[in-house]
């Protein structure tokens, strides 16, 4: 058990082996384990990885049959026992690997550590089950007792990574600690002299003194530190966190008392190895059995460990039934939760009085403070920004200064002074504290006073779980809270929105808002072709567009829309316009559709008022234009006509006659160039087209300008791929668009200037051809861009306005464009782009 083996007389043995067996107080107390935990634990049976510490005698350690042995295995089984399940144990070469390890992830389970701040990182850390002192063990040589202060300029040995080196590490920094891995290496370098002093546990100590048969060292004095080892725990496990608490909350006064004597001695000579103890033993011995056989002794014996049995689950009892109400109460507030909590806890733990601090999200403190009076208790509820004022620290300090829980069974023992008792507290004989923690950092501090008796491990167990218990609820309460606002503000968009809002899950509409409702009424917008209200030329597209969403592949996230309101059909006034947007979403856990109805009906109506208004616009400027071209022949015309009808009768004036009838003739003729121009453009001819190179109507149409270009000191250039590959055009239109925008660019240049440069180039596109004509003439303004293509438009004395608008319908009739913008060279730039031969499969060579 304890790897060195001692020879006990065997009657003793019996003896012993039978008051466990008979004593009450032997049973093991089982854990109540809820349904969601023993399912948890049955699926993780043989699973968990546990490490132990590999060289930690006695408190864990590998023995002569490298099995797994100590305080904290004996811990292990006996949890293991309790639970009715096995771990699955992971062998360790040192602490630094065990560390390292649970950081990383492979391994569950850590069998004994003490909690730090930084270990709470990657653990969670149970209620401590293993207390113990650290010793500073020396050379026998080294007379006097030592403290750490006095440790200046030693070198002292601590195993790497534990707890009492970040300890001394921070209250001690000046002093010098050497890293070593394991107890015994420490200590055998103390012995050899190759370091001053080691510190570890006091058992730890006297098992590798003995063991290993040491004789030159002693335990020098006590480090001030104490530690408190708990069981370490994987963060995303909170289930087999509370099943450790549970279990260790099952685990009895005496099966705490039998693995402590089974291991810890309290001094390094043992007293048991003399005969004189053995012939104690023996006359002891003699004397239970005579106790053994006294059957009152054993009766009254029995009704004793009985009745503290039944306290003991009476008080178990309380404790599940308190949380229990405290889970199922229904709370009006946070507040109530904290106050209900509060009365529990003092009930529970038989205290007089209390205090709890809470810190809530915002930084404030709540504080249920029973203060006690001579009569009866007050109970007062406050809300403090900041707590209890500092000084009162010392009051419940202990707890959150040292991380842990504190009971004090001798409160002016433990504070001769008094220091930091509140106003109202003069007279508190005992105490304990419990701190919660959250994420590292402690969010709640439970304290109670003046118990009539002593305060137990019991006491602090149902304290801790009840203000464990306390702060999960008030966060369910608060993420209840708040997510009963943000519901409630979902609603409130999603009603007062001026779009109508849907939502489609497995093909049924399951929500609308009431602006959908007044928009759309109960059109059944998800089977169109059983809905006779939708116009007929968008039925198709509807179909599709909710087709999509019925097989779930919702490729087109936008649809337009009509739909008469009523049915039977009413007149075309009432026909709407809606815009339908479709997106994917989550609703309650499942897949769903977001259909936002957007009533465009108005702004259709608006368009479509205002495409009439400029066609009527148009309609206008092309009929002044054509008035204006035909209204000076036609007053020729009529002056031509008086002039015949005053010399008819008059044969000596037949000349002015002839004259008056040419003149007339060719009025008629401008008048029809005119009609035939208007009718060319409105209803020209469709171009007959064949596969050519582009470059050649431009040459043509450059050859043709350029003396008299050069007449007028007007240079062109040009800049024309040779590489173009062919496209279907007709030359000869092509030809004269050219010729039309290079007279207007020459028109541009000399109207502000008597020379002047005109460029013509040709190049590839993607899929296109591209030329373009551009001068460094005076450009054209932005606001003339969008005007000067409409027919009838010119800013020039002598021109019809009819050139540009006929060379854009010979561009677009060749399914091109043309456009223009500012040239590098600062005039305008008319670029003209046609497609390849791929692209204009509908022309054919004619």
């Amino acid at each position: 058990m304890t790897g060195i083996t001692r020879k006990r007389p065997f009657f003793f043995l019996i003896i012993i082996g039978l008051l466990l067996y008979l004593c009450p107080g032997a049973e093991a107390a089982l854990p109540d384990l809820t349904q969601e935990e023993t399912a948890w634990l049955a699926a993780h049976d043989g699973t968990i990885r546990l490490a132990h510490t590999p060289d930690w005698p006695p408190l864990d350690f590998l023995n002569e049959k490298n099995e797994f042995s100590g305080m904290a295995a004996d811990y292990i089984r006996l949890i293991e026992k309790k639970l009715g399940f096995k771990f699955k144990r992971v062998r360790m070469k040192s602490w630094s690997e065990l560390i390292e390890s649970a950081k990383a992830g492979t391994i569950d389970v850590i069998s004994a550590g003490q909690e730090t701040a930084s270990r709470r990182e990657f653990m969670n850390w149970s209620t401590p089950y293993l207390n113990l002192k650290t010793t500073i063990i020396v050379k026998r040589q080294l007379q006097g007792q030592l403290t750490l202060d006095q440790m200046q300029g030693m070198k002292i040995g601590v195993v790497s990574q534990y707890a009492v080196g970040e300890f001394i590490h921070q209250g001690y920094p000046d002093l010098t600690l050497i890293n070593v891995d394991s107890s015994i290496q420490g200590i055998e370098k103390v012995s050899f002299g190759e370091l001053d002093a080691m510190i570890t546990e006091v058992p730890n100590a006297l098992y590798i003194i003995e063991s290993e048969r040491i004789t030159n060292l002693r335990l020098a004095g006590d480090t001030g530190f104490k530690l408190n080892h708990g069981m370490g725990i994987r963060k995303d496990w909170p289930v087999f966190s509370r099943i450790i608490e549970k279990a260790l909350l099952s685990i009895t006064d005496q099966e705490h008392k039998e693995i402590y004597r089974r291991w810890i001695k309290l001094e390094t000579q043992n007293f048991y190895q003399t005969r004189a103890f053995w012939y104690s033993v023996l006359g002891i011995t003699a004397s239970v059995l005579l106790v053994i056989g006294t059957i009152l002794l054993w009766n009254m014996e029995l009704k004793k460990q009985v009745h503290q049995r039944t306290e003991a689950l009476r008080h178990n009892e309380i404790g599940l039934e308190a949380l229990l109400a405290l889970n199922e109460k229904p709370h009006n507030s946070i507040q109530d939760i904290i106050e209900f909590s509060f009365q529990q806890m003092l009930e529970l733990t038989q205290s007089r009085f209390g205090y709890l601090t809470l810190e809530d999200h915002d930084g404030a403190i709540y504080v249920v403070d029973s203060r006690e009076s001579e009569n009866q208790k007050e109970l007062k509820t406050q809300v403090l920004p900041r707590g209890f004022d500092g000084h009162t620290k010392g009051f419940w300090g202990d707890a959150v200064d040292r991380g842990m829980p504190v009971i004090s069974n001798n409160y002016q023992q433990s504070n001769p002074g008094l220091k930091g008792l509140p106003a109202a507290h003069k007279k508190i004989l005992r105490y304990m504290n419990v701190p919660i923690f959250n994420h590292g950092r402690i969010v709640v501090v439970a304290g109670m006073g003046n118990k009539a008796s002593d305060y137990t491990q019991a006491d602090l167990r149902q304290l801790n779980l009840l203000a464990h218990g306390m702060w999960r609820l008030i966060q369910r309460k608060k993420a209840e809270q708040g997510m009963q606002k943000s519901e409630k503000r979902f609603e409130d968009l999603v009603e007062n929105t001026p779009n109508g809002i849907a939502i489609v899950q497995n093909n049924i509409v399951v929500h609308k808002n009431s602006t959908q409702m007044k928009l759309m009424g109960d059109l059944n917008f998800l089977d169109p072709d059983a809905e006779p209200r939708f116009h007929q030329d968008d039925l198709p597209k509807v179909r599709f567009f909710f087709a999509q969403m019925v097989k779930d592949q919702l490729t087109q996230i936008e649809l337009d829309f009509r739909f008469y309101p009523r049915s039977p059909r009413s007149v075309q006034d009432t026909l709407r316009w809606v815009t339908c947007i479709a997106t994917p979403m989550d609703y309650r856990d499942q897949k769903a559709f977001l259909l936002i109805f957007i009533d465009t009906t108005e702004a259709k109506k608006l368009s479509h008022l205002l495409t009439v208004q400029d066609k009527m616009a148009s309609l206008g400027n092309i009929s002044a234009g054509i008035a204006h071209e035909i209204r000076n022949p036609l007053s020729g015309i009529n002056i031509y006509l008086r002039t015949i009808e005053k010399y008819f009768r008059n044969p000596d004036q037949h000349k002015k006659i002839d004259l008056s009838i040419e003149a007339i003739c060719s009025a008629s003729q401008k008048i029809e160039s005119v009609i035939k121009r208007v009718m060319n453009f409105a209803k020209p001819a469709e171009p007959r087209v064949n596969l050519i190179h582009v470059n050649d109507p431009i040459e043509e149409a450059i050859k043709l300008t350029r003396f008299t270009l050069n007449k007028e000191k007007i240079n062109i250039i040009h800049s024309l791929d040779s590489a173009l590959p062919d496209c279907y055009a007709e030359p000869h239109l092509i030809e004269e668009v050219v010729l039309n925008l290079i007279n207007n660019a020459a028109d541009a240049i000399l109207k502000i200037r008597d020379q002047g440069t005109i460029k013509i180039s040709s190049f590839s596109g993607t899929d296109t051809i591209l030329f373009c004509v551009e001068d460094d003439g005076p450009g054209i303004d932005l606001d003339l861009r969008g005007k000067i293509f409409d027919p009838f438009f010119t800013t020039k004395a002598n021109s019809t306005g009819i050139g540009l608008s006929l060379c854009r319908r010979i561009i677009t009739d060749h399914k091109g464009i043309l456009d223009v913008e500012q040239s590098d060279l600062g005039g305008a730039c008319f670029w003209i782009e046609l497609p390849l031969p791929d692209k204009t499969r509908p022309f054919k060579e004619t």
